[in-house]
């Protein structure tokens, strides 16, 4: 409610590190318990922007999609969350919004081909998928 009367204050366009931790609160208020009883946060972000901040984005669109799922693979890991499948953030467009105004939607999303190995991730964000 405070960051939503502030964003109609002053305009003021919309910072990484805001995205991030709306993320992780995201992931909080919407953890659940897995099969094996262990908590389980959701892994696919959708982060809704007005058009003038989803552009403001659009030179570093790709770095900020890597640094925000590494935000909440982190978060994760610090909270003891486990993930049903990869992390995805997409950034949509939502005419409706004003300059300063977001929304986070988290899903629980299946990898494809189900459960694997897991993966590797690179310090360049290079993700290389590991089989069985």
């Amino acid at each position: 409610m405070v960051e939503g009367a502030f964003a109609r204050a002053f305009r003021s366009s919309i910072r990484p590190v805001e995205l991030a931790r709306r993320l992780a609160r995201e992931m909080d208020d919407h953890v659940s318990v897995g099969v094996r009883g262990t908590p389980v946060a959701a892994n696919s972000f959708t982060i809704y922007l007005s058009p003038s901040d989803h552009q403001e984005f659009a030179d570093v669109r790709d770095a900020l999609r890597r640094e925000l799922c590494d935000a909440a693979r982190a978060h994760a890991r610090d909270e003891g969350y486990g993930f049903m499948g990869p992390v995805d953030v997409e950034l949509v467009v939502d005419e409706s919004f004003g300059t300063g105004w977001f929304e986070i939607e988290g899903r629980f999303r299946e990898g494809a081909g189900g459960a694997g190995a897991g993966s590797l991730v690179l310090p360049t964000g290079d993700r290389f998928t590991l089989e069985e």
